[in-house]
């Protein structure tokens, strides 16, 4: 669904005459190559028909409407949202933080991502299962006394068969 969006994006551009397509002896050449570039590494068969390098081809789209921006630029004006850009999630919000279609609240959802993705996964309260009772002490302290005492019995055990 994110490749669709940013393709839906950069397609109303070029209808509406904000974009202009390559030549056509451009694209059928960028098909070639890139259609040699998917033979090398994707399997071929019926199911698999269309694949792309998910961050490479948003980053072409996002070039060519334009809605990119430079990390690295990003990393002085906005060190925070540039991490979590640059170590998150490669998630489509990226590409409304500048240019046509630029949405106020896209550095906010980039921020609260993470939070969103694990949020369907916390489905009930579960308390704190650490205790660091006395009775929990002194109970861990008395098993490891029977474990060693086992061990050390079958280790006798063992050693009185061989003698």
């Amino acid at each position: 669904m994110p490749i669709s969006e940013l393709q839906a994006r950069w397609v109303t551009r070029v209808f509406k005459g904000l974009c202009k397509l390559p030549s056509a002896s451009d694209m059928l050449k960028d098909i070639s190559s890139k259609q040699a570039e998917m033979a090398k590494r994707y399997v071929r068969s019926p199911r698999h028909t269309i694949q792309v390098d998910y961050i490479d081809y948003m980053d072409e789209i996002a070039a060519l409407i334009p809605v990119n921006f430079n990390i690295w630029l990003l990393f002085l004006t906005d060190p925070k949202l540039a991490w979590e850009v640059f170590f998150g999630p490669c998630t489509p919000y990226q590409f409304r933080l500048r240019g046509p279609g630029k949405w106020d609240n896209a550095r906010k959802a980039i921020l609260t991502q993470r939070e969103r993705i694990l949020k369907p996964l916390r489905t009930r309260v579960v308390p704190d299962s650490v205790s660091h009772s006395k009775e929990t002490v002194v109970f861990k302290a008395f098993l490891a006394v029977a474990l060693v005492i086992a061990f050390l019995g079958w280790f006798e055990t063992l050693f009185s068969f061989v003698k």
